[in-house]
């Protein structure tokens, strides 16, 4: 019992290094899309994905709602 409880904590270690590594030093950029208009969800997402392969979203910018895109920089 407590070898197989160590054998899963170790793996659980070794995974969670694994996908830091993978993560680690990509920078994420950002673009303000839309913002002349009132932002719609789905244009946002759309529109963020066809131009830099990111996740757009809405959130308000004073008076309006303004899409930002979020996206992996490229190196």
């Amino acid at each position: 019992m407590a070898k197989s409880t160590i054998l899963a904590i170790l793996m659980i270690v070794l995974v969670l290094g694994m996908v830091t590594k993978e993560t680690q030093g990509q920078e994420m950029c950002r673009d303000l899309l839309m913002r002349a208009k009132n932002c719609d969800a789905g244009t946002c997402a759309t529109l963020c994905k066809q131009k830099w392969k990111g996740n757009g979203s809405c959130f308000p910018n004073f008076q309006i709602k303004s899409c930002l895109c979020t996206f992996p920089c490229k190196t």
